[in-house]
């Protein structure tokens, strides 16, 4: 009877090791997964950010001694200003957003593959999620420029 009930527990803590272990490597996974993600993606928001408040034009302007030298110093002011507000609030945001929204959908995806029946989360549904992000990339962080500016 101890053997027995031995053995039993044995099985019960090697199965529990093993959903440990499994949840782990899914959640390090999702994780690596997330920071990737983050680093492909703020690349393209630092340069959007670049693109959009460029000050090269303005700088330019004032090489070539204008009467106008003080304005466009404010100008240049604003817009380096503007430059590194953005900076902060959008990739703060993009790693907030990235890592709830992975590790949502990581949860669903570890969910239904330890439960075997109908996924609660299917491709497009993940897709329209992860969309959200690319529009604040995108048109978001244009919106994001002229709240700050």
């Amino acid at each position: 009877y101890a053997q027995k009930k031995l053995r039993e527990w044995q099985e019960k803590e090697a199965k529990k090791f093993f959903e440990m272990t499994r949840k782990k490597q899914h959640f390090d996974s999702t994780e690596r997964t997330c920071n990737q993600t983050i680093l492909s993606l703020s690349k393209i928001v630092s340069e959007n950010i670049l693109t959009t408040l460029n000050t090269e034009e303005i700088v330019q302007k004032l090489h070539d001694n204008p009467e106008n030298k003080l304005a466009l110093w404010e100008q240049m002011k604003i817009i380096i200003f503007t430059r590194m507000c953005v900076v902060v609030y959008a990739l703060s945001i993009l790693q907030v957003t990235l890592r709830v929204q992975l590790n949502i959908i990581g949860g669903y995806l570890y969910r239904d593959s330890v439960l075997e029946h109908e996924p609660m989360i299917d491709s497009d549904l993940q897709s329209k999620y992860l969309s959200l992000c690319h529009h604040f990339v995108g048109p978001g962080l244009e919106d994001l420029v002229r709240q700050i500016e």
